[in-house]
């Protein structure tokens, strides 16, 4: 794996002038979103005007005739509407409507794209794809119920002999009942990936951010906690890391098993994980298959009109998620002591 050093090089060499375009192209936008904007708020101040100084006093000086005043409102109105179209024709030839349009998918297409080829060449980024319904609640963690699932920006990959994908996601529910103006919970938003090894782990191990546990017991309202089934995973796991126990709750069926995964430079990686990211972790380890959830409510792919490219944060965060992520599957790749033949239910 290319360490950051070599990554910062490679952004500051290949892809600075693509960078220097696209900012300039955002700047477009931004601008012609701000005139759009303003000169959508001037058939408003024109109406009202008209209102004020022509057929307020129209009505006030007129002798029981009314429809004369009808007819001058109808015509404001519709004087109204045509200045809107007309400035909205307008604004369409203007300069930044198309960098507006176009600048999302030109991010992807020249900056994320060659990052990835950068990481791995034989990687595949499939911009519109995310991970499924299955995918997600095959972890074995989240109790399956209706989620809505959405999500983008997908990355396939192998790793020796693994297969990962690596993908944004947002899954949420929405409640038989909820409070009036509430809309549907938030069960994760963030980097979700997936690993699949050619065997199997001898037990299922889960990990929960010991925040998000006392989130649940202080708030009124649901959480993913309440999407997570903590009685149906198992004997609670102490580690022999104390700086792990005090960030993560890990839950298994067979305790002793269960240490022999979680190694000391696996909780090292785990905590460094969580450390950088400053977001809810989740992971399973559950058959052959290994799902992180970080869940930062951050789409790192998606480039923003009010966001700088000069700042070159959102793309180093990516990189060491995923760099992270990728650490963790080859901890595991190297203990053999966790792998079996066999496969498991979770009843």
């Amino acid at each position: 794996m290319k360490t950051l050093a070599e990554f910062n090089t490679f952004v500051d060499q290949q892809l600075e002038a693509q960078l220097q375009q696209l900012e300039s192209q955002r700047k477009a936008g931004q601008a012609w979103v701000r005139r759009m904007r303003i000169l959508g708020v001037v058939p408003v101040i024109v109406f009202f005007a008209f209102l004020m100084w022509v057929v307020i006093p129209r009505q006030e000086n007129s002798t029981g005739n009314s429809m004369s005043v009808i007819w001058m409102l109808v015509a404001g109105m519709l004087g109204t509407l045509g200045l809107s179209f007309a400035l909205r024709r307008y604004m369409a030839r203007q300069k930044g409507l198309q960098e507006m349009v176009d600048y999302k998918q030109d991010f992807k297409n020249k900056v994320i794209q060659p990052i990835i080829r950068f990481i791995d060449p034989a990687y595949t980024y499939q911009p519109l794809n995310h991970a499924s319904y299955e995918e997600f609640t095959e972890s074995g963690l989240f109790s399956r119920q209706e989620y809505n699932i959405t999500g983008n920006d997908q990355v396939f990959g192998k790793t020796g002999d693994l297969n990962f994908q690596w993908c944004d996601l947002k899954v949420t529910h929405m409640p038989t009942v909820t409070l009036r103006g509430l809309g549907a919970d938030v069960i994760f938003e963030g980097t979700y990936f997936m690993a699949q090894f050619p065997r199997y782990f001898n037990t299922p191990v889960y990990i929960i951010p010991r925040s998000t546990m006392m989130e649940k017991l202080t708030s009124a309202t649901q959480t993913d906690m309440d999407y997570i089934e903590t009685w149906n995973l198992g004997k609670k796991v102490t580690t022999s890391d104390t700086a792990f126990n005090k960030l993560f709750m890990a839950y298994a069926k067979d305790t002793d098993e269960a240490q022999q995964l979680l190694t000391a430079p696996l909780l090292e990686k785990i905590i460094r994980l969580q450390e950088r990211s400053q977001a809810p972790v989740f992971i399973s380890f559950y058959n052959n298959r290994i799902c992180i959830g970080i869940s930062h409510g951050e789409d790192y792919f998606e480039a923003g009109l009010q966001d700088s490219l000069t700042d070159r944060r959102m793309l180093t965060n990516f990189y060491m998620d995923f760099t992270g992520l990728l650490e963790i599957v080859d901890d595991l790749r190297q203990n053999g002591n966790i792998w079996t033949s066999i496969a498991f239910s979770r009843s």
